[in-house]
């Protein structure tokens, strides 16, 4: 997650220099800056919608289920795959998809998204237990790496990121950033 962050920070400076002066002016890094700097928060939730750490989601039909609108039934006991990137990716549910794009998830605009269309941890009673603590540690790593270094491309950063086949969770060719101390 951090390193997803850091690779699209790196790619859009505006957008790195707005975090990091937002950051400044927050003051200490603790834990009542993750739950009140909106905008850490949606640079996080954005990294995560692009890169979530698992492509898809299994389920079991605990009943019989009818889709919406169809007579297409989903029996009890059937397994059934969501596709979290292809949701995450869906330019119906997040225009100019490919885009990194964090105001997506300011408070202004959450009325904008659609319940159900954000997956990286799932949702509802099952959805990842450590969700919060891991959000809590990339938020304060996010923090502290943003307001005392600059990241950026080098000539031998890959864009788009190249995937690799795996199983399961997704992954990429190592991502190649530079990282130099603020001053």
């Amino acid at each position: 997650m951090i390193t997803f962050a850091l690779y699209n920070l790196a790619r859009n400076q505006d957008l790195q220099e707005k975090l990091h002066k937002i950051l400044q002016e927050s003051g200490e890094i603790d834990y009542n800056l993750t739950t009140s700097c909106t905008y850490l928060d949606a640079v996080i939730q954005e990294t995560l919608r692009m890169y979530p750490p698992a492509a898809v989601m299994d389920r079991e039909a605990s009943e019989d289920y009818t889709l919406p609108g169809t007579e297409i039934v989903i029996p009890k006991g059937t397994d059934v795959q969501i596709p979290i990137v292809a949701i995450h990716m869906d330019p119906e549910f997040y225009p100019e998809p490919e885009m990194f794009d964090p105001e997506r998830f300011m408070p202004e605009n959450r009325d904008k998204l659609i319940p159900y269309t954000y997956l990286p941890f799932g949702a509802g009673p099952r959805n990842c237990i450590g969700m919060r603590f891991a959000l809590l540690e990339a938020k304060l790593l996010l923090a502290r790496m943003i307001l005392s270094y600059r990241v950026s491309f080098t000539d031998k950063t890959i864009y788009p990121p190249k995937y690799v086949k795996a199983a399961g969770l997704l992954k990429f060719d190592p991502l190649l950033i530079r990282v130099e101390a603020r001053s």
